[in-house]
């Protein structure tokens, strides 16, 4: 592969990032200008030089319309994929989800790997089976993510699925700043199957008395997701280590009038089973590890992280990293002195 890079657009991102620095910071002081103007004149000190980085494939695994999901769906990920297969950490994430009371998982892949839909295919899933088996409002999902952008692109990206899949019926909402009071009474009257918020806002929803009771009302809330949960650290974490367990009290204790009376029914009532998504975590030092020795201890990193958030047992939550394919080096090779 060849890349040609004549220099023109990285050059215009450099012009536009300094002209936005001289624009933002316009200081009365003589000597804060020009110590300003200096800086930015300084070689590599808005960007450092191109860095170039490539990858070999995430390693395929099932086909999509073997995963157990709607044939409608696996079609809509074929075309969207532009493959008949999911990745392996895709494929197992997927069949590990759909399971009956499935362990709380852990998707810890780089970018790019497709690891959203390792959690957002099984809340589709489960909100289609569920809408064709009750006929009654209840939330099925609760999909928490750190910033809104996030939550508005996934909220889209659902939405398209739905409706690419034919399942428009599957009611999906966000919760958050911009949610206006009217839109809030429409979340009362009839919550949406799969709902979208921020930890923020998720305060705000379990504070809120009208919203709290109305929105947890006759639910049957199989998953909770929390999307990047590597950026709660220090007190930020602490905060959503009790919210997550203020959250899991509410689902305990929601008012429940629709089909109540058998708590052993499992699709009327499922095990909440908490979803967590990272980018890779390294534990400690890996310098000179076996390959074996670094997948277990990156394994109980993430379980006792993931643990301190939850509360979920470190040892049933399930962890699944990326594989990729092996690349053979051909016999005619050669490499220079």
């Amino acid at each position: 592969v060849t890349f040609r890079l004549d220099g023109s657009l990285p050059q215009q991102v450099l012009e536009e990032y300094r002209s936005y620095l001289q624009t933002e910071f316009r200081a009365k002081d003589e000597t804060l200008r020009r110590a300003l103007a200096d800086a930015l004149d300084r070689a590599q000190f808005l960007a450092q030089e191109p860095f170039f980085q490539a990858y070999r494939a995430y390693k395929p695994a099932e086909r999509w319309r073997d995963l157990g999901l709607d044939q409608k769906l696996a079609a809509v990920m074929e075309r969207r994929s532009e493959s008949e297969t999911a990745y392996l950490h895709q494929s197992e994430a997927i069949e590990h989800l759909l399971k009956p009371g499935a362990d709380p998982l852990a998707v810890t892949t780089g970018t790019g790997s497709g690891k959203t839909e390792c959690f957002l295919l099984p809340v589709i899933q489960n909100a289609i089976d569920d809408a064709t088996t009750f006929k009654e409002p209840g939330l099925t999902a609760l999909l928490i993510y750190p910033m809104n952008a996030l939550a508005n692109d996934q909220h889209q990206r659902i939405t398209d699925y739905l409706e690419e899949s034919g399942h428009a019926y599957v009611r999906v909402a966000r919760y958050d700043r911009s949610t206006s009071e009217s839109e809030r009474e429409k979340l009362r009257q009839r919550p949406p199957h799969i709902l979208l918020t921020n930890y923020v806002m998720l305060e705000y929803l379990l504070v809120r008395p009208a919203d709290r009771e109305a929105v947890f009302k006759n639910h049957r809330c199989r998953f909770a997701v929390l999307d990047e949960i590597h950026t709660y650290r220090g007190s930020l974490g602490a905060n959503i280590a009790l919210l997550f367990r203020r959250l899991r009290a509410q689902l305990r204790h929601a008012t429940q009038e629709f089909q109540a009376d058998d708590r052993k029914d499992h699709r009327r009532f499922p095990t909440l089973t908490p979803v967590a998504t990272s980018a890779t975590i390294k534990s400690i030092d890996e310098t000179d590890l076996p390959r074996e020795e670094v997948t277990r201890l990156r394994r109980e990193a993430v379980q006792a992280f993931v643990h301190s958030i939850t509360g979920c047992a470190a040892e049933k939550i399930r962890v699944i990293g990326e594989e990729r394919v092996r690349v053979g080096v051909p016999a005619e090779a050669r490499w220079p002195a």
